[in-house]
């Protein structure tokens, strides 16, 4: 059976304890600052989350070091997609794109962006129909901008 596309955003804490411990250090601690205006999205197989990301509709934690250049985005009309992650014993199954798909699928006039911070995502992303649109210098390096639409 294929993983089903779930909101989870009532039980953070389901999806957050598939995150590396980096990711939910991040994320678990400011969550109550967050859980008002972003939804979390998990893909489940057999009542197990196995990977999911989150929808911010503010400056998000992983954004907040180029926040000017993300409000831009929000004010623009786009959600941001952050903290997508698929858990390592189920990659290569395509899920992240199944993700990515469905959460398009389900929204179908929004307007997304993310970050990467490797640039060897890109082409996955363009896979899935995102465009690089910018280039961002941060203090821990260079991150890229890509959107939909």
């Amino acid at each position: 059976m294929a993983p089903q596309f779930k909101d989870c955003t009532a039980r953070p804490e389901y999806f957050f304890s598939i995150l590396p411990p980096d990711w939910r250090g991040d994320i678990a601690p400011v969550w109550g600052d967050y859980k008002d205006t972003a939804h979390i999205f998990i893909l489940e197989s057999g009542k197990q989350a196995i990977g999911g990301g989150i929808v911010f509709s503010s400056v998000s934690p992983d954004t907040m070091i180029y926040g000017a250049e993300a409000q831009h985005w929000f004010d623009e009309g786009y959600l941001y997609i952050g903290f997508l992650w698929i858990a390592e014993k189920h990659r290569g199954k395509q899920l992240g794109s199944s993700w990515l798909q469905q959460l398009i699928r389900q929204f179908p006039h929004q307007k997304f962006w993310l970050s990467i911070d490797d640039y060897q995502l890109l082409p996955f992303y363009e896979r899935n129909g995102f465009r690089l649109m910018k280039e961002v210098e941060t203090a821990s390096g260079k991150e890229w901008i890509l959107t939909t639409n």
